[in-house]
């Protein structure tokens, strides 16, 4: 589904939000979903007209496995560069355990873990605050995990990650305390990506917002941080 022009979510994959990007440089892919959606994937790409080899990049806004659950399936298939934050590309590469998750969520994610197969892999990139990705601004926002990053296109579009997530009625939600490392470092981070401007915000859970979204993630943040 085209959200905006060039910028598709695509449908299907399982666990987080994945997204197309028809990039000047080439196809970039934002999140691989759960293991087992490397298919949806590739499927998509042909049926909007371009090959899977066309993929240059695929980015992980973090490592957790509902978003980084197919990158090594995918790298294998399209042979793109993958690319994550230097401060999260180790739980990527399994250099360092994957990040604790606190109460029931976390019981349940131990239960998913043992019946999914993550294979760990070492990113071609390390991205920093700032860095370039064809059209995208990588704006680091930490708090969900060390290296969660948002991915930017001044004036037309938001890749939020985890740092936000929407309901079905598309309102703006905070991550869950449970999954998230360090709750007041997101919540500076949200206040940072909330003085940006964008009309379409894409996030890792939940449907797009594909108007006014700077303005409802600013009211939102005003509340919210009152």
């Amino acid at each position: 589904m085209e959200v905006t022009k060039g910028i598709h979510l695509i449908p299907g994959v399982r666990g987080a939000n994945a997204y197309l990007v028809i990039g000047r440089e080439g196809l970039i892919v934002v999140d691989t979903g759960l293991p087992g959606s490397a298919g949806k994937i590739t499927d998509y790409i042909r049926s909007v007209g371009s090959d899977p080899s066309q993929v240059k990049y695929i980015v992980l806004t973090h490592p957790d496995i509902d978003h980084s659950g197919n990158v090594a399936k995918l790298k294998e298939i399209t042979n793109a560069k993958v690319m994550i934050h230097e401060a999260d590309a180790p739980r990527l590469s399994g250099e360092k355990e994957t990040k604790k998750v606190k109460g029931a969520f976390g019981l349940l994610l131990k239960v998913t873990d043992s019946l999914m197969k993550f294979t760990p892999i070492k990113p071609d990139v390390l991205l920093k605050d700032l860095d370039k990705i064809d059209e995208l601004t990588v704006i680091h926002t930490p708090g969900h995990t060390e290296g969660s990053i948002c991915l930017y296109i001044a004036g037309k579009v938001l890749f939020v990650g985890d740092a936000l997530r929407t309901n079905n009625n598309k309102k703006p939600e905070l991550p869950p305390k449970s999954v998230t490392l360090d709750m007041n470092m997101a919540k500076s981070s949200l206040a940072k990506i909330s003085e940006l401007e964008y009309p379409v915000l894409l996030p890792g859970h939940g449907p797009p917002l594909d108007q006014d979204a700077s303005a409802i993630v600013k009211e939102f943040v005003a509340k919210s941080f009152e």
